[in-house]
């Protein structure tokens, strides 16, 4: 779903606000293995995927990435702890298919913000969305064991099993590949 009519199942859009945020949010289609943000910078933009998949994820320290986040459709992703602390970040983001994606500078969306308190709405969805995905991965890691939490994620995510790579996945769960293959064989 365009970004426009995203925000419109969100809040109320009228036509000045909706030509100021075309004028805030960049669309461009991207390749898969494109980075939207890479580790060690500060991220000072929102990004609005509209089509396609993301993920974000981190080095341990062997030196192995791990998944930390999934977002797909007519979701948006960000850094904005790295954006609120002004610190560079631990995390990457990139595609994991060619996507179509919607930039937008951080100071520019709060400057529009604050010219158009109806998009609170739209930040607090944000925010919210980014709440709960990051609890529901510390409880998923804290009180489930590995059988439950792949449950609970293709229970929850059945369509990435497709779309993101097993190793992508294993990561994200918090076990080894070769523990998600006998976990999936059962």
């Amino acid at each position: 779903m365009d970004l426009i009519t995203f925000l419109k199942s969100l809040t109320t859009i009228v036509p000045q606000t909706e030509a100021e945020i075309h004028k805030v949010f960049f669309a461009e289609q991207l390749p898969k293995g494109h980075k939207l943000h890479e580790e060690g910078e500060v991220c000072n933009q929102l990004f609005y995927i509209e089509s396609g998949l993301s993920r974000t994820f981190y080095f341990n320290e062997e030196g192995k990435d791990i998944t930390y986040r999934f977002n797909g459709e007519n979701t948006f992703t960000s850094l904005i702890e790295s954006y609120y602390d002004h610190k560079p970040s631990f995390y990457t983001i990139e595609l994991l298919e060619d996507a179509v994606v919607h930039t937008a500078p951080f100071p520019e969306f709060e400057k529009l913000l604050e010219k158009h308190p109806e998009l609170m709405k739209v930040y607090n969805h944000v925010l919210r969305n980014f709440v709960l995905q990051s609890n529901e991965r510390i409880v998923a890691l804290q009180f489930h064991n590995a059988q439950e939490r792949y449950q609970m994620f293709v229970d929850k995510n059945p369509h990435l099993l497709q779309r993101a790579s097993l190793g992508h996945i294993a990561s994200y769960l918090g076990i080894t590949q070769e523990t998600l293959s006998r976990i999936r064989s059962k």
